[in-house]
């Protein structure tokens, strides 16, 4: 599969589109008014970007990997009625709330759309719409390049026939995620999801194998601001509201002052919210910090590498620092010495021993942090202990972070040799305007071992911005419709986040029916609020904390404390 980037471009959009076609790039998705999608031939010259004069910006698409793992533990899962606390909606004579006139978007690996939960008591489907990114069956959404996009009408016909091949989820994560927001129990009441009477909206995201170590499978940064485009799309003629589910995440960050989601205005809107998995990296020791104080100091970090192909190391500086880097092979072998240089170079070398190609590249400063990224590439790497080592050029804070991929994406044995579980809250998640939430453990009332902690800082110093992490909600064992008409468990913050956001859609189905205050409160921040103020608290912490957030969902305090301020 051909290298994506996403760029930045300036002017009209029909001389980006010449500019694109003239230097061979005849695939492309303008995102928005800002942002494009671009998928180059093989052997395309990337450096030929720096030379379009519409292209202010541009990076390579970063891999993503799923939220939710699939654990088969049924006999010892969770039911979503106990872990979101829906009986207090449901049997309460006084709330109708069910997630009426409300999509739940699902990002994932597809759908099996065919599962009874996923079809109303007429027969027909609760899905508005899937763009299925593999499919080539169909055609296209509007103003997209790839994949196949499948109408309600087409959805229904492929129900009555009994025909699968619409979209298949190989995996099950899609499957699960839209289960546990909105399933509708059809096949077994027991295992009902959280707004019953929500409808969803599917993308499938393109799969690619083998990135860093055979047999793992990622998603890819450009595809999914794809879906992203689409989603916004499909709200813009939709008569209804929205939850968008992000249950797939890219590499955490520290250091970070707005994500490609920024771009897209209509996620501000009135009516529509996100809702993200924190990450799953709060055990993984794909985190390494530090600080350097002497510009004559320099400094070496330890990374054990497992039997993978490929490994992508990030540094990143707080502050407006610059930090040099070099590479030192388990044989001995030293790389190039990378340091800050105004020409956006690319250095390729090879270890020769190890038979262990790099690319070294610095970004200073890089869009989303306003600061230092510097980015190793090895092709082909082998086991052993790999020396990363710092050569500090300009230092202020000198705090920095170095980050591996997320641990779903890589061997077992890769991490770093002295690694910290803070500050790995997946990239998209730590922005103001989505509610990011962590994993709980309801079999040992506590935080899910697995889930990202914060906190992210400021571009320009070392203070802490916030927790990052706005609640934490059931994430372990929780059951939920699967592929071929069962039924399975799953952990992790996908799986918190897809309970959330069947909670959110109940809240804002109970909101809209009070006319005069849905006005002001179906936007993102007043509903994050109210999580926030009906979230259950233990008297042991502070709060906010890094860990927890504002404390555990409650759906019931929450819609108490709503009810509280209706006048």
């Amino acid at each position: 599969m051909e290298q994506s980037y996403i760029i930045i471009y300036q002017g009209d959009i029909s001389d980006l589109e010449d500019s694109l076609r003239n230097n061979g790039i005849e695939e492309f998705i303008i995102l928005n008014d800002q942002l494009a999608s671009i998928y180059p031939p093989l052997g395309f010259q990337e450096s030929r970007l720096n030379d379009i004069k519409e292209i202010s910006w541009w990076e390579r698409s970063s891999p993503m990997s799923s939220l939710i793992k699939i654990t088969d533990n049924l006999n010892e899962g969770e039911t979503v009625r106990t872990a979101a606390g829906t009986d207090y909606i449901y049997k309460n004579p006084n709330i109708s709330a069910s997630g009426k006139k409300v999509i739940i978007v699902i990002i994932d690996s597809g759908i099996d759309y065919l599962h009874p939960d996923f079809i109303n008591k007429d027969g027909t489907s609760k899905i508005v719409s899937i763009w299925n990114q593999e499919s080539n069956k169909g055609t296209p959404p509007k103003g997209c390049v790839f994949g196949s996009e499948f109408t309600r009408d087409d959805i229904n016909k492929a129900i009555k026939e009994n025909d699968p091949s619409l979209c298949e989820d190989r995996t099950g994560t899609g499957t699960m995620a839209a289960g546990i927001a909105c399933g509708n129990g059809n096949l077994n009441s027991a295992y009902e999801g959280v707004a019953i009477d929500s409808e969803l909206l599917i993308i499938k995201l393109r799969e690619y194998k083998d990135t860093y170590k055979t047999g793992k499978i990622n998603y890819e940064m450009s595809d999914f601001l794809a879906a992203i485009k689409y989603v916004v799309d499909i709200y813009e003629v939709a008569e209804s509201f929205m939850v968008i589910n992000l249950t797939v995440g890219a590499n955490p960050r520290a250091t970070i002052v707005a994500t490609m989601l920024d771009s897209f205005g209509r996620l501000s809107d009135w009516g529509i919210t996100i809702v993200g998995g924190a990450g799953n990296e709060g055990n993984t020791d794909i985190h390494y910090e530090g600080r350097i104080t002497d510009i004559n100091e320099t400094q070496d970090i330890l990374i054990q590498v497992g039997d993978q192909k490929n490994l992508e190391i990030d540094l990143c500086l707080s502050g407006p620092g610059k930090i040099g880097a070099g590479l030192i092979s388990p044989s001995g072998e030293v790389s190039y010495t990378i340091k800050y240089a105004p020409d956006y170079y690319l250095y390729k070398g090879k270890f020769n021993l190890e038979n262990t190609l790099y690319e070294m590249r610095v970004i200073y400063p890089w869009l989303q942090s306003g600061t230092q990224e510097l980015i190793i590439n090895l092709r082909n790497i082998k086991p052993g202990i790999w020396t990363l080592r710092l050569y500090p050029e300009f230092i202020i804070s000198g705090i920095y972070d170095i980050y591996l991929p997320n641990k779903a994406l890589i061997s077992e044995e890769t991490r770093f040799i002295d690694p910290v579980s803070t500050a790995t809250i997946t990239l998209l998640a730590t922005v103001d305007n989505i509610i990011t939430v962590g994993g709980y453990n309801d079999k040992t009332d506590s935080i899910w071992i697995g889930s990202s902690k914060g906190n992210v800082r400021t571009r320009a110093s070392m203070n802490v911005v916030a927790p990052a992490v706005d609640i934490v909600a059931p994430g372990v064992d929780i059951i939920g419709t699967y592929k071929d008409n069962s039924y399975n468990t799953a952990t992790g913050t996908g799986v918190s986040s897809s309970l959330t956001s069947g909670v959110m859609a109940l809240i804002m189905d109970y909101i809209y029916v009070q006319t005069d205050f849905s006005r002001t409160s179906l936007f993102t921040q007043p509903l994050k609020t109210y999580l926030m103020l009906g979230a259950t608290r233990s008297e042991i912490y502070n709060y906010p904390n890094i860990s927890q957030g504002y404390g555990r969902l409650n759906l019931q305090q929450t819609i108490i404390q709503i009810a509280n301020n209706l006048e």
